[in-house]
């Protein structure tokens, strides 16, 4: 990601910039930011974006361990819906936007860090958006739906591609938020422009 990360930290700015201008959906919602390499950061604990004043600023590092982002999410997710049941909230499950450009790393365990993320109780959904050198059937995996798969079509522009990404991953947020305030529990799922769902075999 090191030649596209400008284009996906202006896209969080206009991520925050329009969740905020939708206050009944942005108070349904708490928005966390990790990012993974060789280990996985945790760039914004899960926050209603209404009370923030900007996004963090992302970096690309070192290779690509699915392996990291699975675990960290096994770890975290318990426990970040602990707080906010602890805060009050009744929580719905939790929904991960999985992002990558590239391959996996060979030999990391990823396969079995997935099993465990996708096991327990309070398991998220995981929807996986594949950009660049994305692999289709990685990205098959990846999702817990195939509804929830998406690779861009070939020949689509990286930089655009995490555009149209942002874009969809906005208006999944705000349509669910909505969803959530007129008391309806659904996760609400936007393809975005060049992707390819991949609910449909392609050949």
């Amino acid at each position: 990601m090191s030649n596209d990360v400008a284009d996906l930290n202006i896209g969080l700015t206009s991520l925050l910039d329009a969740l905020q201008s939708e206050s009944m959906a942005a108070a349904k919602v708490r928005f966390c930011v990790m990012g993974f390499s060789d280990t996985a950061i945790c760039y914004l604990e899960p926050a209603d974006l209404r009370q923030i004043d900007a996004m963090p600023e992302l970096t690309a590092r070192g290779s690509t361990s699915f392996a990291a982002a699975f675990d960290a999410l096994t770890t975290r997710i318990p426990q970040d819906i602990a707080k906010l049941k602890s805060d009050g909230y009744l929580v719905n499950r939790p929904a991960v936007f999985f992002l990558t450009d590239g391959a996996p790393n060979g030999g990391d365990g990823w396969e079995a860090a997935h099993a465990r993320l996708t096991s327990f109780p309070a398991r998220p959904n995981i929807l996986a958006f594949g950009i660049g050198q994305a692999n289709v059937d990685v990205i098959r995996m990846v999702a817990t739906s195939p509804q929830y798969a998406f690779i861009t079509a070939a020949g689509t522009d990286t930089g655009v591609a995490i555009s149209k990404f942002i874009t969809a991953l906005t208006q999944s947020v705000i349509n669910s938020g909505q969803a959530l305030a007129t008391g309806q529990a659904s996760l609400q799922v936007a393809k975005p422009d060049g992707f390819v769902s991949l609910a449909v075999d392609t050949v």
